[in-house]
């Protein structure tokens, strides 16, 4: 799962986010095994004024954009959330050559807060749910799109969103 932190200074809001991991098991030997995630880039929407609303979107490759009445600041750590898909745990062999189910959250189903104002985030995206396990372990991309009232309230917003993958 992916944390973020919004903080507003004026009217422009910086996005910055920690992200911890929600790890899913398979086990399609008579043996537990695990796939490991690591977090290598936190999903970050950038600093924006909200204006009269709109929203920001991130894509997998970390492009940024905007629609309706938002303004986009410079913002270099602007960018998608990155995640390392590993080998197994328990010290079981193999896995490479296997693949990997991605899932992520569901439209409406997340929602960033500060005190009694949010932001919806949806359209979570990657460029392919199914992965192949690679020795080296599989890089992950996730991009989504912030939904931003117009004169969002200024404040520190944070969530969490559930990744969930499946070995196969």
């Amino acid at each position: 799962m992916l944390v973020r932190r919004y903080r507003f200074f004026r009217n422009a809001c910086i996005a910055r986010s920690a992200s911890l991991v929600l790890l899913a098991t398979a086990a399609p030997a008579a043996f537990a095994q695990q796939v490991v995630l690591s977090n290598i880039r936190s999903l970050d929407f950038g600093r924006f004024v909200a204006g009269s609303g709109g929203t920001v979107v991130v894509s997998p490759s970390g492009l940024r954009a905007r629609t309706g009445g938002l303004v986009l600041l410079n913002s270099p750590d602007a960018g998608q959330a990155g995640f390392n898909i590993g080998k197994f745990g328990n010290g079981a062999s193999g896995g490479e050559g296997k693949a990997v189910i991605v899932s992520l959250p569901a439209d409406g189903a997340i929602r960033l807060v500060s005190g009694a104002s949010s932001m919806a985030i949806d359209d979570f995206n990657t460029p392919d749910t199914l992965l192949p396990l690679l020795a080296g372990g599989t890089t992950l991309s996730v991009g989504a799109t912030l939904t931003v009232a117009p004169n969002q309230a200024p404040g520190a917003y944070s969530g969490t969103f559930p990744l969930i993958v499946n070995f196969q």
